[in-house]
């Protein structure tokens, strides 16, 4: 689509389709609908190279099919290396949370079976946004339990998946852009729970934790570079694992959670330590920085958001002042 010579990457369903106003922000444009759904816009030319950028690459052409979910089954692409880098982001590409609200279950076991994404609480026709630039690879209705699934290609090497939409508002090869609009919230495929998204990141088919890379509470990637080695496919934690850092609570000694079965149970406190302070490091005061939250600060220094709190006279819902100084200890 085609708006005051920009091309509207945000190709909205036919309840959404009448455009109201193009706005420029920070040096890009944005189309707004009469339903106050927006989406990016950018130059027909940029949308050409991008095109032509993913005609060219291995990624792009290898496992490439619309029509099954996990694509890289067929040939097998043999065993998972030892270690694997990627660049997340860069100058040119960024990184856009899908949609923040309340993670319900985590990556994790539960009730026995493996659970390989973030269920993230929200409203039915709330807008659900692609986490980095890529290419649509899936969008359709899935019987296999996701509903209404998009499945999205990235340029750094990773899939990311979007389930239980309420509608699609992406086609199979579109490219997108981190923080389109690709479908809205509801709960298609799993009519007995309420409304959520189901979030789930992949490398070759194979799940890893979304809260790995991404620091929740400040919608943003620990870093722009993750390094995957083969313990990272392996699902150690229960699906309330995230409760330890997630959501301004910090219980993760006593959380109800669903026992991993034996061979895994053992390796299941071994979740995000790696992001932690070690405690011989730990500072008597943090000064906040952009972004920064009680849950991350208190996950980051071993403590919790209470301790917090009685340590600094906040209240879990108190507003953090950029250069602020909280007392850890």
């Amino acid at each position: 689509m085609l708006i005051q010579g920009f091309c509207v990457l945000n190709f909205t369903s036919s309840s959404q389709n009448l455009p109201l106003d193009t706005i420029e922000l920070n040096g890009e444009y944005i189309v707004l609908y009469e339903n106050n759904i927006w989406a990016y816009t950018i130059s027909p030319e940029e949308h050409k190279r991008e095109v032509a950028l993913t005609k060219g690459m291995d990624l792009f052409r290898n496992y490439w099919n619309n029509d099954i979910t996990f694509a890289c089954s067929y040939p097998d692409p043999g065993p998972i290396p030892d270690t694997i880098t990627l660049i997340l982001t860069d100058t040119k590409r960024k990184f856009v949370m899908p949609y923040y609200g309340r993670i319900n279950s985590g990556f994790g076991w539960r009730s026995g079976r493996k659970h390989n994404g973030l269920d993230i609480d929200l409203k039915r026709g709330a807008p659900v946004k692609s986490a980095f630039d890529g290419k649509i690879r899936y969008a359709k209705f899935n019987d296999g339990g996701y509903g209404n699934l998009v499945i999205i290609r990235h340029f750094n090497g990773l899939e990311t998946y979007y389930s239980h939409l309420n509608e699609i508002n992406v086609k199979p090869n579109e490219i997108v852009k981190a923080g389109q609009i690709i479908g809205t919230g509801g709960n298609s495929g799993a009519r007995w729970t309420g409304e959520h998204l189901h979030f789930e990141m992949r490398w070759m088919d194979h799940p890893f934790d979304p809260l790995k890379i991404i620091e929740y509470d400040s919608l943003r990637l620990f870093s722009d570079t993750l390094i995957l080695t083969k313990s990272d496919f392996v699902m150690k934690q229960s699906h309330k694992a995230y409760l330890s850092y997630i959501n301004g609570q910090a219980v993760a000694n006593n959380a109800k959670t669903s026992p991993a079965p034996a061979s895994t149970a053992a390796a299941s406190s071994n979740t995000r330590t790696s992001y932690r302070v070690h405690p011989s490091e730990v500072p008597n005061y943090h000064t906040v920085k952009k972004g920064d939250t009680l849950s991350g600060i208190a996950y980051r220094y071993g403590t919790s958001v209470d301790a917090l709190c009685r340590k600094n006279g906040l209240t879990k819902t108190s507003v953090l002042q950029i250069g602020q100084k909280i007392k850890i200890k």
